[in-house]
């Protein structure tokens, strides 16, 4: 899960609806053919398939050597205990710790002009959104695929 899949779920409940809108949601509203003033509807209007996979996604998964995140972890907490904030949002003060989390984390939100590759973390986010390359991880070779830019 990503923020903008968290936000979704929040102006599902009916809290953070205009920042859900002015953050991608008014399209994602459109993409469905829900206008905007319906967002109060919003559960019923979503097609049942989708509405279970946006509720079924995890905030983080692990493997035996990676932990995958959208945005980043706060060091010293273990897993279990990570903050919405941290995971969804945090920028710099992930990208920037050296803190070993016992396992290399996968990680985007934070976009960099090429992977960011440290002894601890793989930023994968190469700024598709603002123009640059959509990037992905090959693992276990450690390899990278962009496409675009």
């Amino acid at each position: 899960m990503g923020n903008h899949e968290f936000m979704l779920l929040g102006a599902m409940k009916g809290y953070g609806q205009r920042q859900f809108l002015s953050m991608g949601g008014t399209a994602t509203l459109k993409s469905y053919g829900i206008p905007p003033d319906s967002i109060n509807d919003l559960v019923a209007m979503l097609p049942e398939s989708h509405f279970s996979f946006f509720t079924e996604l995890l905030p983080y998964w692990e493997d035996e050597d990676h932990i995958f995140v959208h945005a980043g972890l706060q060091p010293g907490v273990h897993l279990t205990q990570q903050s919405a904030e941290w995971l969804f949002w945090s920028r710099d003060s992930f990208v920037n710790s050296t803190y070993d989390f016992g396992k290399k984390v996968i990680y985007g939100h934070t976009p960099h002009d090429n992977p960011m590759i440290d002894v601890n973390k793989i930023g994968i986010d190469t700024g598709a959104v603002y123009g640059g390359s959509l990037t992905c991880l090959v693992l276990p070779d450690n390899t990278f695929m962009s496409v675009g830019s």
